[in-house]
């Protein structure tokens, strides 16, 4: 139920936001930085293929990531879902490599479906999308705001220099929980609810600097994730087991390979 709540509230931001790049929920959602795949500890990655089996109640799919490291600042790949391509992508990161700007080529039947590509903006008081359209021109933007936490209190959605969309999170840490509202262009409340977020969700991390133990960010009954790793000599990680825990019992969600070829 809790699963259906959130795609609603994704729902409901697309069809306000216009651009559904990102949300409060989501960057929540991603503050473990667990998806972020193609990080290493090194730069002396050549090549990387990821394959990450998901286990579901209903089915059970593959995505599949190729990565190319050209230099230290650029990855070319591809995504793949059970064979079938769904991006071409480039990945430009900075000396943390983190990304600061992303192209790519979304397929539907092996035809272009959609083309994305934003420049990235990242400052310790805030993050700002910026979205370009093939001519290089600006086409929106996305400004969050982050409070000394590192959690975001605000997100403005700006085309031709009108707002069409704002969210806001206001914190309340001790009680693990944050009220949540969207507006819509015309200043008009769209969403107002309370919603849970864990801001000490970390319980663990192994010597290597990876989560092995977590509760979920937006879990409201502090749902417990678990991670088990294999690592190669490099001491990166080539395999990755996710394990929820149901009913006192651990219940493997994904698991995740890296087939990772070195330059030398």
């Amino acid at each position: 139920m809790r699963n259906q709540k959130l795609t609603f509230i994704f729902l409901l931001l697309n069809t306000f936001l216009v651009l559904s790049q990102t949300s409060i929920p989501s960057e929540l959602m991603n503050k473990p930085r667990t998806e972020e795949l193609y990080r290493t500890n090194d730069s002396n990655v050549k090549n990387m293929t990821v394959s990450e089996t998901n286990f579901l109640k209903n089915e059970t799919y593959t995505n599949k990531w190729i990565y190319n490291y050209s230099n230290d600042s650029i990855i070319n790949g591809r995504l793949f879902k059970n064979e079938e391509l769904k991006s071409i992508f480039e990945y430009i990161i900075d000396d943390n490599k983190e990304i600061i700007e992303s192209k790519v080529v979304f397929y539907h039947n092996s035809l272009i479906n959609d083309i994305l590509h934003i420049k990235y903006k990242i400052t310790d008081s805030s993050k700002t999308l910026t979205f370009i359209n093939d001519n290089l021109n600006i086409v929106s933007k996305m400004i969050v705001e982050i409070d000394s936490l590192k959690s975001p209190t605000k997100i403005t959605s700006v085309r031709n220099g009108e707002i069409q969309a704002i969210e806001t999170a206001d914190y309340n840490y001790k009680s693990n929980t944050y009220n949540y509202k969207v507006y819509n262009y015309s200043n008009e409340i769209v969403l107002n609810k309370l919603e849970y977020y864990n801001y000490n969700f970390i319980i663990d991390k192994n010597d290597f600097g990876d989560i092995v133990k977590m509760i979920w960010p937006l879990s409201k009954n502090k749902s417990i994730t678990i991670f088990e790793y294999k690592y190669d000599k490099n001491n990166n990680w080539i395999k990755r087991i996710k394990k929820i825990i149901e009913n006192d019992k651990e219940i493997t969600t994904t698991i995740v390979k890296r087939n990772i070829i070195y330059k030398n």
